[in-house]
């Protein structure tokens, strides 16, 4: 059963081991905790339950009988944090890994996994995963895997994944020429501009403001504009300068819109595609003829989907259980594990994406799928296609600091609105950031 951890119990856990830590006893710590039945205690420690932690902890322990992995929640399902409770969390993991001690396997969100990683708090699972013949590579998006390293090593495994997606109408966009490997937002703003002159009401995108364009720009350029491991932001750079005028020419020569339009009105949006389904829920939202597309962006930057991991687990790299924890990372990239019903996102296993994609394909090819509004829809086959074809490049990922992106989107909002210009908002935004960053 997941149990909570409470405040109170953090603290008192905190004392336990300093105290601990000192004499001989420190190293009878580091022996394998044993149940009275005779189980290897492995415990996993998470910020908040969610019924995919029973189903993981229920199934983990009937494949292996002589493990009792111990979930332990700070939060329950649901329960709101007080002001300041994160953070206070974040204190008590900090404090726990830097004394050697803490849980054996911990969920990472919220944490700075590339700050633990280069004071060797983590294990670099890199190894583990060459080594564990059960797994089947070549059915993993290895692509994924690769892209969220850091600290040069595989540090944390998530049990799936979202991905921001950039979506055209396909039928206007036929004739566009769109060089999407390398286009730039220069290059989109000029297509975006030709296609939507002398079209009444039609824009590039509608419904999204500068100060949120600015922001997921933000987030696909973040290693441009953050160098985490320095702690130095680039904010006041002539390169993110030249970005807010541009994003402020787009909505000021029409080509781009806050305001919500009718259907087919818009050429572009950028959508969260969460799971399976919404390789067709999301894309059919406002085209019949969606076109998955890869993002403009810079010649440094990436332009396939972003990837958004969920639940990223990391093993504490001082545990004494360090074959039950890997044996715990094992068994989520396993085909049981990544299959659970209760595991939300896309699977990193290549099979089971494929069979629901397959069962989704079917029921379009039958006209019996229906869109979350009740409405049918027709797909051609190359959109499954093509999704699977771009889920096999995507690369994008950056472990950056909301606090960062909230700052963006504020400060740029006085640029856009006229009270600011461009090179005081981006020197404000990097007076902030760096703030936040040195904190």
């Amino acid at each position: 059963m997941i149990k909570r951890l409470g405040m109170t119990t953090i603290l008192a856990a905190i004392l336990a081991v300093a105290l601990s830590a000192c004499g001989a006893g420190a190293e009878a710590n580091r022996e394998k905790k044993v149940t009275d039945g005779g189980k290897t205690v492995l415990t996993l420690s998470i910020r908040q339950s969610a019924p995919f932690y029973e189903a993981l902890e229920n199934k983990f322990e009937a494949k292996y009988p002589d493990i009792d992995l111990q979930i332990q929640a700070y939060k329950q399902a649901g329960e709101e944090p007080k002001a300041g409770e994160w953070e206070e969390y974040q204190k008590s993991i900090n404090t726990a890994l830097l004394s050697g001690k803490g849980a054996d396997v911990l969920e990472m969100e919220g944490l700075p996994v590339e700050e633990y990683a280069g004071k060797d708090l983590l294990l670099n699972m890199d190894d583990w995963l060459s080594r564990d013949d059960t797994l089947k590579q070549d059915d993993m998006y290895m692509n994924v895997l690769e892209a969220l390293k850091q600290n040069g090593g595989t540090y944390t495994i998530p049990s799936g994944f979202s991905l921001r997606a950039f979506i055209g109408d396909g039928e206007a966009l036929k004739d566009a020429g769109i060089q999407e490997k390398t286009w730039t937002w220069q290059d989109f703003a000029g297509i975006a501009r030709d296609l939507t002159q002398g079209q009444d009401g039609v824009y590039a995108m509608a419904e999204y403001p500068p100060d949120m364009l600015m922001q997921e720009m933000a987030v696909d350029g973040y290693d441009m504009y953050v160098d985490q491991a320095a702690k130095k932001a680039k904010f006041d750079s002539p390169e993110f300068v030249a970005l807010l005028k541009q994003v402020k020419k787009m909505y000021d020569d029409g080509v781009m819109t806050a305001d919500s339009v009718e259907r087919g009105k818009q050429l572009f949006y950028s959508a969260v595609l969460r799971e399976p389904a919404d390789v067709i829920n999301v894309t059919h939202m406002y085209f019949d003829h969606p076109q998955l597309l890869q993002k403009p962006h810079s010649a440094e930057q990436s332009g396939t989907m972003r990837i958004v991991p969920a639940s990223r687990f990391a093993i504490r790299a001082k545990t004494p259980v360090q074959e039950e924890a890997w044996k715990l990372m094992s068994f989520l990239l396993s085909e049981e594990g990544q299959s659970l019903p209760e595991r939300g996102g896309f699977s990193l296993l290549k099979s089971v994406n494929g069979q629901k994609l397959d069962e989704i394909k079917e029921q379009v090819q039958a006209g019996t799928y229906k869109l979350p509004d009740g409405k049918s829809v027709q797909a051609a086959d190359e959109e499954f296609t093509r999704f699977a074809q771009l889920l096999d490049t995507v690369d994008q990922y950056s472990a950056l600091d909301g606090k960062v992106i909230a700052i963006v989107g504020e400060e740029s909002l006085a640029y856009f609105s006229g009270q600011k210009s461009a090179e005081e908002a981006a020197g404000l935004i990097q007076n902030r950031a760096t703030t936040v960053l040195n904190e």
